[in-house]
């Protein structure tokens, strides 16, 4: 709570927003299921994009930064928060180093980490240190929302849920699987066109069949 009462007064948050081809995503996840174990949680469309989010922080470290003591603070890891709705409120445990994890690792990793915020069984350490935030409100019906940045993190990424839509593609009428991405950042620690260079680098990274 302290975080959010922060974040609206003391951030210049920006948000922007960009509709993705979800088509491969959809097919990727579709695969993963099938190849899943029982025993194990298959990944879900937030542990991919986590993934691909992770990835794309190394190549734009200014959406890792955090501003502290009047001044920004690169951040030495890139550990993402994942925002889980649960019956005590918001909560946001961290996936730490999450560059490191495989796909499947991850699924494992969130699935802890949900159930257990789930059963307020988290600790202080699970929810401290994190770097980027990732807010998926696709499972309950939302297309597009501003996220609030998890002060002092620079930027917060939000996930709509996927719907089919029709499209033109070589002059025929196909559906594809759409959603929108909203990133908002911290003006104060970086600039638009960096943020959007990030989110485009996103929405085509989903686009060509994140692996």
């Amino acid at each position: 709570a302290q975080r959010m009462t922060a974040s609206t007064t003391l951030t210049a948050p920006v948000t922007l927003t960009t509709q993705v081809d979800a088509t491969a995503l959809v097919s990727l996840r579709e695969r993963l299921k099938a190849e899943a174990s029982p025993e194990e949680p298959a990944p879900s469309y937030s542990d991919i994009v986590i993934a691909r989010v992770a990835c794309l922080l190394k190549k734009h470290p200014a959406l890792n930064a955090q501003w502290a003591e009047d001044r920004i603070i690169q951040a030495n890891a890139i550990n993402i928060g994942l925002a889980v709705d649960t019956e005590a409120g918001l909560l946001v445990p961290v996936v730490r180093d999450a560059p490191s994890l495989s796909l499947r690792q991850m699924a494992i990793r969130t699935r802890d980490l949900i159930d257990r915020a789930r059963q307020r069984e988290l600790t202080a350490e699970e929810m401290s240190g994190g770097t980027f935030t990732v807010s998926n409100l696709g499972g309950m019906g939302v297309d597009a929302f501003t996220p609030i940045i998890n002060h002092p993190e620079c930027a917060v990424l939000g996930m709509g849920r996927i719907t089919r839509e029709p499209t033109i593609e070589g002059g025929q009428l196909v559906l594809r699987q759409r959603m929108w991405l909203s990133l908002t950042f911290d003006h104060r620690i970086v600039d638009g066109a960096p943020a959007a260079r990030f989110l485009d680098e996103l929405r085509r990274s989903i686009g060509q069949n994140p692996s």
